[in-house]
């Protein structure tokens, strides 16, 4: 006993001074852990792991966790963390159903299996489900899975299913984009869930453009209502469609050998352009991004697109918002139409966006090529507005490399802490010219966007893009991934360091294999202001000397009672109990 305690009261006594000692939030740059491999409990050669989609659990900052597709399997999983991000596991239980197996998105710069955490701890992961019956990867269902174990057991729905339909109402309704939760709303939580929809079967010049859609549950994700078209009525004013038509630049092609010239048939769409059905949402690549602030308005943002227009008008970016759960949405054009505005695409991607919780501010980010003379070269840009999307500032260039190192930075991804710092991740290649080496670099704001840090990187080494999926392999390319507490942000990427060289599929397009990496940027050091990751680890270390304390007690009251507690009883073994 006396030994027991004495061991008991030295590591409380050693954890308290710990605490006691930690620094206080760090004034400057934040300090970056090392990279860790969270899938290495996984050996199977052939793993070829997307970018994770994270998110923290705002009861426990010590609770992260990871989404992510297995490209080559095509299922979708979660992996955990209980320890801030130091350990990893991933349960056994699958969010996917028989009838939809499969869940891998084909699009590039599409967030896979993105996933959010509600009220309770509930996580909910948002899903496109196929089979062999979609060989394409087309149609299928649009389904959200929610967990109330951290992933150990999957309740999953259908929200909309296009395995059934035929004729003209075939459609397209992958990728799923985004997925929001409103954890404040009532009783239930509040899912917000977005997907592109395009009608197949139509060709040019009758074509339809592509729909921006959200589907809404108001009862923690158990049933959805039917998904709602943002961009329905939106286009039907004259004046906005003639401004789309006037930030066309119309430019005179050089004269060829082969030049034809297709003139739409009459009564077509095509041959009228200029109405509100040739105007919808852009193609199928990721933008379509819901976010909840604090006060539960809901926003989807939404990049703008046309059919049946040649030359197609630029880009604009679209807002929608919902003041009452989802049950109505007003929508209209936020960002005018602007060849400066993202544009997709295999080198980029449209907006992610997010909300302050602190501020309410909107803030979005995108890579685009400003120089498109040079190939490969993009700069990442945030852009924020103050006013709930009515005006919205000048572009900022994020990325600081020097511009005569033409290095291209693609794909940025964000997350907004609760104390409103911005933190800002994205793929580049500064360190390894070309685009077969890629590193993930960060920046971060403290001022709701107004000015940004220094960039740091956080990959340690360049990710060998000749191996895995990336580019022209398969036009696979996720954003990293990233979730922001006040303490700290946490980061995740696909990398290839691990491939055996010696396989020959290894060294073909597309082989090699992509683990998951996770790392932090710390702003508080564990036990340093009053994080609440230190009141945790305090409460821990006050009940454990309470405990030694009471041990202690009872020690004492023994060797009152029993003498001289230098005696030591042996506990009876059943032989001896035997002869007893």
């Amino acid at each position: 006993m006396r030994k027991s305690f004495r061991a008991l009261t030295a590591a409380g006594a050693s954890g308290l001074a710990l605490l006691l000692q930690a620094p206080a939030p760090a004034a400057g740059p934040p300090a970056l852990t090392k990279p860790v491999h969270v899938s290495k409990f996984d050996v199977d050669p052939g793993r070829l792991y997307s970018s994770p989609a994270l998110a923290v659990d705002p009861r426990n900052p010590l609770r992260i966790v990871a989404g992510y597709a297995d490209l080559r399997t095509r299922r979708c999983g979660l992996v955990r963390s209980v320890d801030g991000g130091s350990t990893w596991t991933r349960p056994d239980a699958s969010p996917a159903t028989a009838s939809f197996p499969f869940c891998s998105q084909s699009q590039g710069g599409v967030i896979q299996a993105p996933v959010a955490f509600g009220g309770g701890g509930m996580i909910y992961m948002a899903l496109n489900g196929w089979g062999p019956e979609e060989a394409a990867r087309t149609g299928g269902a649009v389904m959200l899975a929610r967990s109330a174990d951290l992933g150990d057991s999957w309740e999953t729905v259908v929200v909309r299913n296009a395995r059934e339909k035929t004729g003209n109402d075939v459609e397209n309704i992958r990728p799923v984009q985004s997925i929001a939760v409103d954890a404040n709303g009532g009783r239930d939580d509040i899912v917000y869930l977005t997907f592109a929809r395009t009608v197949t079967n139509p060709p040019a010049p009758n074509a339809a453009p592509s729909s921006p859609m959200v589907a809404v549950s108001r009862d923690g994700g158990r049933t959805f209502g039917e998904a709602v078209n943002l961009a329905e009525n939106v286009f039907e004013s004259q004046a906005l469609r003639d401004m789309a038509f006037a930030a066309v630049t119309t430019t005179t092609a050089g004269a060829g050998p082969t030049s034809t010239t297709t003139i739409p048939a009459a009564g077509s769409k095509g041959a009228q352009p200029n109405q509100a059905a040739n105007f919808g949402s852009a193609g199928s690549r990721n933008g379509m991004i819901a976010r909840v602030d604090s006060k539960g308005t809901a926003y989807v943002t939404w990049p703008t697109g046309t059919a049946n227009v040649a030359p197609a008008p630029p880009s604009a970016l679209a807002l929608s918002k919902s003041s009452d759960g989802g049950k109505t949405w007003s929508s209209a054009v936020s960002i005018p139409f602007s060849y400066e505005n993202a544009t997709g695409g295999p080198a980029g991607a449209y907006p992610q966006f997010a909300v302050s919780p602190k501020t309410g501010s909107l803030h979005i980010v995108y890579n685009r090529n400003s120089t498109p003379d040079l190939v490969g070269a993009s700069e990442v840009f945030e852009r924020a507005s103050y006013d709930g999307g009515a005006t919205w500032s000048e572009p900022r260039v994020l990325s600081d490399d020097d511009p005569k190192n033409y290095g291209g930075q693609f794909f940025p991804n964000l997350s907004i802490a609760p104390n409103g710092r911005i933190d800002v991740v994205w793929w580049d290649t500064r360190d390894m010219q070309g685009l077969r080496a890629t590193d993930a670099y960060y920046s971060y704001s403290d001022d709701d966007g107004k000015t940004w840090a220094p960039n740091i990187r956080l990959t340690e080494q360049s990710i060998d893009r000749r191996l895995g999926i990336w580019g022209n392999n398969y036009d696979i390319a996720s954003q990293p991934g990233v979730a922001s507490t006040n303490a700290y942000a946490v980061f995740g990427w696909d990398d290839t360091r691990n491939s055996d060289r010696s396989f020959q599929d290894n060294n073909t397009v597309g082989g090699g294999l992509q683990d998951l990496y996770i790392a932090a940027a710390q702003f508080e050091a564990i036990g340093g202001g009053s994080s609440s990751a230190a009141k945790v680890a305090l409460a821990g270390v006050v009940g454990l000397l309470a405990v030694g304390l009471m041990l202690l007690l009872g020690a004492v009251v023994t060797r009152r009672r029993g003498g001289d507690s230098s005696v030591v009883q042996e506990p009876a073994t059943p032989t001896a109990k035997a002869r007893q």
